[in-house]
């Protein structure tokens, strides 16, 4: 029995490697946490393992969660986006279509108590997406310029994490992970980027379809359990995962298609309160504006004369899209925190719950280009609880709601015969509410 129980979660792991993750923006454009319990718990997880999701979070957590587990989870989320841009020459007020998805995600830990290695694998995603109907005269079909009946982007990135832990001492670890990454990406509609002078590429900008880029990276953890393990304390850090570019849209990202996964860096822990009371809190720093495609600036919307802001001079050619210097969605870097509760009810159930803020990365000045990817919830709050079966296996349900966030600014075609103004003429905004249930099989 133990030896089939082990060959399964052997394929367990097999099947995490290919699992497809889609997700839509929370935190940037990644998720707030992954796996239903750290999820429970504001996102934290850092410095406080409860799954198989620990190499998600923190490698080098591996070796405090067991001798062995699998825990896969489904999460329903629903994101509701808009925009509003009020132009005479590129008018806008519509809602995302395609607002219900499924996201999976699953984890698996080998460990063994009688040595100090701990193996694992995690699958964890990050995406935004979007969907607006476009009829004749609007944002982005402007009148005469014929376009797609959609405009909208989807991004789907996944990194698989085979990961090893290793106890240096009864109180610390470290750990690795391999970064085994897979992106996608489809733009439609946006064909008046060329008409308008946007890109340097009009056969790669627009309707290229599903295009994939493969990259690869690493990532590294600490973790240590102090005071009769009433104190757990976590850092990880993780480099730029350096991506192929999406040959299909050399013209829409700048460096000619080029979009790495950011570098982002960690800090957590997690104190037992009481024997029935835990607390997590996580602070992550995640590096948007060091991706060419997504921190270059957009279209300046105060001044016509400086319209590409990395390009001062007469020559623009290195700031139209796709260029060494393309237009991008000027987001900024991101402080994320993470607070989580947990309390024992009894054996058998446990409740949580917790919030997470992080300001939203687009500044107010960069909202045309946005409308296509709107993040720009802050502020989350969450709730879980698991039930321990008889057969020592787990039932997890989590609850998680986004407030609605509106984030207002100037554009480069204000109301007035499209002129700029200095005053308010574009929002975008979204919310976000999920559900989700994991199931943990503990060997």
């Amino acid at each position: 029995m133990k030896l089939f129980r082990r060959r399964s979660l052997a394929l367990a792991i097999a099947v995490a490697m290919a699992a497809p993750t889609t997700v839509l923006a929370t935190n940037g454009m990644w998720m707030i946490g992954y796996g239903a319990k750290a999820t429970g718990m504001g996102g934290a997880g850092v410095a406080y393992p409860q799954d198989a999701m620990a190499a998600a979070y923190n490698p080098a957590s591996m070796t405090s969660v067991g001798e062995a587990r699998l825990d896969a989870t489904l999460e329903l989320f629903y994101p509701p986006r808009a925009a509003v841009h009020d132009s005479s020459l590129l008018p806008m007020d519509a809602r995302s279509r395609d607002d219900l998805f499924p996201i999976p995600a699953i984890g698996a830990v080998l460990s063994n108590p009688a040595t100090p290695f701990a193996m694992g694998m995690a699958v964890v995603g990050a995406g935004l997406g979007t969907n607006y109907n476009q009829e004749d005269g609007t944002m982005f079909r402007p009148t005469g310029i014929p376009a797609y009946k959609n405009v909208g982007v989807f991004l789907m990135q996944m990194q698989m994490l085979p990961s090893l832990a290793y106890k240096i001492d009864e109180n610390n670890s470290l750990g690795f992970s391999l970064v085994i990454a897979m992106q996608t990406f489809r733009a439609f509609g946006l064909e008046a980027f060329s008409s308008l002078g946007f890109t340097n590429n009009t056969s790669h900008l627009t309707n290229r379809g599903y295009d994939w880029s493969f990259g690869g990276g690493y990532r590294l953890g600490w973790f240590g359990t102090y005071f009769d393990q009433k104190l757990n304390l976590g850092l990880t850090y993780a480099p730029k995962v350096h991506m192929q570019r999406f040959n299909r849209y050399s013209g829409l990202f700048a460096r000619h298609g080029e979009f790495d996964i950011p570098e982002s860096y960690a800090a957590g822990l997690a104190i037992k309160l009481t024997p029935k009371v835990n607390v997590a809190f996580d602070v992550e720093r995640i590096l948007w504006n060091k991706i060419p495609a997504i921190g270059n600036p957009g279209p300046d919307a105060s001044n016509p004369s400086s319209f590409f802001p990395l390009c001062p001079g007469t020559d623009k050619t290195t700031c139209l899209t796709g260029g060494e210097n393309g237009l991008g969605f000027g987001w900024t870097s991101q402080n994320v925190y993470k607070l989580g509760f947990d309390y024992k009810y009894n054996k058998d159930l446990t409740l949580r719950a917790g919030v997470n803020y992080g300001k939203a990365p687009i500044p107010p000045s960069q909202v045309l280009f946005n409308v296509l990817a709107p993040a720009t919830v802050e502020k989350h709050l969450t709730f879980g609880a698991t039930w321990t079966q008889k057969d020592n296996n787990e039932l997890t349900l989590t609850y998680m709601h986004a407030f609605k966030n509106t984030i207002k600014g100037p554009t480069a075609f204000g109301p007035v015969n499209g002129l700029p103004v200095s005053g308010t003429n574009g929002s975008i905004a979204m919310s976000q509410t999920s559900v989700s249930i994991a199931y943990g099989i503990k060997f």
